[in-house]
């Protein structure tokens, strides 16, 4: 068994969200390994950017997410923290790492979300957004 440690970002601009088509054609969040000597606030900025050619600003922790794969063979358990972001400038580009980079609306993007993890993060970041002193910074 192996054990993977990632941060990725949930990044805002005028209502709506980003998302990334990863290899295996599924809408998801940005997110990366993070390096050693990084914290993982780094490595969601440094993902995002990465991934999608947008910078953004992180507002505050949403929360972590865990989950099993299998990769050539091995299970591989993985832990993701994610950060909410504004948008500070860029337009989306997707990078080598995946096939498609969008701002998408928050209605739309719920839609597109397909694993269980991804929801419970997007809720969580909506719900932090809501209840936040600046939401029209997002929304």
């Amino acid at each position: 068994m192996r054990k993977e440690f990632s941060a990725g970002g949930v990044l805002f601009r005028n209502g709506e969200v980003l998302l990334i088509k990863n290899p295996s054609g599924v809408w998801t969040f940005p997110k990366g390994n993070v390096e050693k000597g990084e914290k993982p606030e780094e490595t969601a900025l440094r993902e995002v950017l990465e991934e999608t050619g947008v910078k953004g600003r992180i507002l505050s922790y949403v929360g972590e997410i865990s989950y099993w794969y299998t990769l050539e063979g091995e299970r591989v358990f993985k832990r993701v923290k994610y950060y909410l972001m504004d948008y500070v400038e860029g337009e989306p580009k997707p990078s080598w790492e995946v096939l498609d980079a969008r701002f998408f609306p928050v209605e739309e993007a719920q839609k597109l979300l397909k694993y269980k993890g991804d929801r419970e993060i997007f809720k969580k970041a909506l719900e932090k957004i809501k209840s936040g002193p600046e939401p029209s910074k997002l929304f």
